[in-house]
């Protein structure tokens, strides 16, 4: 690839970079997006095995609003160029005790499930707690998760007189199994629902109430994307690519070149340079004050001083279940939480009997015959392995929480697994943990970086930025990110731009290949 100027250039494809990138083309900007690895998705990524694509990292699509306004920006519509299947089963859980409960996407067939499992005052306990979720979702959208991260006194100025009860009703000072024993005595119950800490890499005693409006956000809708959630992070790509978007995979960055308080261009590994007029940083801020791509970023960010958030272990799989009848989530608990996250956060240990989460992709359309694709994970702490906590180790852990809530998985192939370290390799500056710093404490969400940094035209998206990880939540920066350099290029071009009809997609910057849809 020839050295190119570009309006903007984005580092990293994964779904927040992909945001940028679309929703800057998709209006016209000369646009490049660099990723280091062969393929876009960052930790939306697949395991092959046996020529089958299995989901190893989200495996469902939430906020699907936030999904339809990132096509909109380009003049597209969500559904077609992606297949979604609504899932009126969210998630199977089980229990050690036997213990078996169903939550649906409708309220009220979950609350008869609720009742049947535990009486009418959970069930009622059920209907308030999906009341107050929907009230923390409702008060936080626009003024925080839609906006960047400029603190809680800016915040609370942004609302105004009227915004400020709102505010001060968004559970901040307490954690969230502290509110969750508002609603639910039964400890069960308390557990599920507490396991949304999980979401944001986080644990639920130490986590602030206010991260339960995850499971609002759960009842508002769950799809699963036909063929997997890669299927939409080469579908955004790919119409990057239309709307006259370049490409570049198989190449790290090594620099951001400064000049003056700004960037002034992106260097690649094999030496292209890519000037540009503003930088979406799609990776770990701490690479940024690192020195690692320069110094003329290195003030860019200051270091977060917070513990890292959860890692995990996971192994991909083409296997036959026995026992427990799988829904596409399946949630197998261990039979102490406390510990559970004790040893996670306090020990720096995989639980003994861990919380087990499986996804079971073929189920979207009933129960398969023979092999079925399977993908599951435990919790882990970052900065694993240790020498006596190997993929063994953790998978023997594993297999008896399965079977102690009446599961065995029997593989016709060996699984594919993936370790801590792995993603340490794979996403660096992390140290393998997946979800940025851990949510604790209740400003803990103030402390996470803003998508702006001390460098005019440099900008962060991604899971350890602001406004955290998820899909739709990276999604947001990204949409937030673009807004703010389209706006800053229209007051500084003094003429308008003209959009490109197809872009260029460049592998190693050798083989031309264009992401399919």
């Amino acid at each position: 690839m020839a050295t190119d100027s570009f309006d903007a250039v984005i580092v990293g494809a994964g779904l927040g970079g992909l945001a940028s990138a679309l929703a800057l083309a998709g209006t016209g900007h000369r646009v490049a997006l660099v990723e280091a690895a062969d393929e876009v998705g960052g930790k939306v990524r697949v395991a092959r095995v046996d020529g089958h694509e299995i989901d190893c990292g989200p495996t469902v699509l939430t906020m699907r609003p936030v999904f339809e306004e990132l096509f909109a920006t380009a003049g597209l519509r969500l559904e077609d160029h992606v297949q979604l299947h609504r899932l009126e089963l969210l998630a199977r859980h089980a229990w050690p005790d036997g213990a078996r409960l169903d939550l649906f996407a409708d309220d009220e067939r979950s609350a008869a499930a609720i009742e049947a499992f535990a009486g009418a005052s959970a069930a009622d306990g059920y209907r308030r707690f999906v009341r107050y979720a929907a009230t923390l979702l409702d008060r936080l959208d626009a003024p925080f998760m839609r906006h960047d991260n400029d603190g809680l006194v800016r915040m609370m100025l942004r609302v105004g007189p009227r915004g400020l009860l709102g505010l001060a009703r968004v559970d901040f000072a307490r954690s969230m199994w502290q509110a969750l024993g508002d609603f639910f005595p039964d400890p069960r119950l308390r557990q599920l629902f507490g396991r949304y800490a999980t979401y944001y890499g986080s644990s639920p005693f130490s986590a602030p109430a206010t991260l339960n409006l995850i499971a609002a956000v759960e009842q508002r809708g769950v799809w699963a994307v036909q063929g997997g959630m890669i299927v939409l992070a080469r579908a955004i790509a790919a119409a990057f690519l239309a709307r006259g978007g370049t490409l570049v995979t198989g190449q790290a960055v090594t620099e951001l070149e400064g000049e003056g308080r700004r960037v002034a261009a992106v260097r690649l590994a094999d030496g292209t340079r890519l000037a540009c007029r503003h930088v979406v940083f799609n990776g770990d801020p701490s690479r940024l004050c690192g020195g690692h791509l320069g110094d003329a970023v290195r003030a860019a960010v200051a270091p977060v001083v917070a513990p890292p958030s959860l890692s995990a272990m996971t192994w991909s799989m083409l296997a036959r279940p026995r026992g427990l009848p799988l829904g596409y989530h399946t949630v197998c608990f261990g039979d102490d939480y406390a510990d559970e996250f004790a040893a996670l956060f306090e020990r720096g240990r995989v639980p003994t009997r861990p919380t087990v989460y499986l996804c079971a992709p073929d189920r979207v359309s009933g129960i398969p015959e023979g092999d079925e694709r399977l993908f599951c994970l435990i919790n882990a702490p970052a900065g694993l392995p240790r020498d006596d906590e190997g993929e063994a180790t953790c998978r023997a852990a594993m297999e008896q929480s399965l079977r102690a809530c009446g599961l065995e998985l029997h593989p016709s192939r060996p699984a594919i697994a993936a370790a801590p370290a792995h993603f340490a390799e794979r996403f660096p500056g992390t140290a393998g943990a997946i979800y940025g710093a851990a949510t604790h404490g209740a400003l803990a969400a103030f402390r996470r970086p803003a998508i702006t940094t001390r460098v005019p035209n440099l900008w962060l998206v991604g899971g350890a930025s602001h406004p955290g990880a998820g899909l739709p939540m990276v999604t947001l920066g990204g949409l937030w990110a673009s807004r703010r350099i389209a706006a800053d290029l229209a007051s500084t071009r003094t003429s308008a731009p003209v959009a490109t009809s197809g872009g260029t997609s460049t592998a190693s910057t050798r083989a031309a290949t264009t992401p399919s849809p």
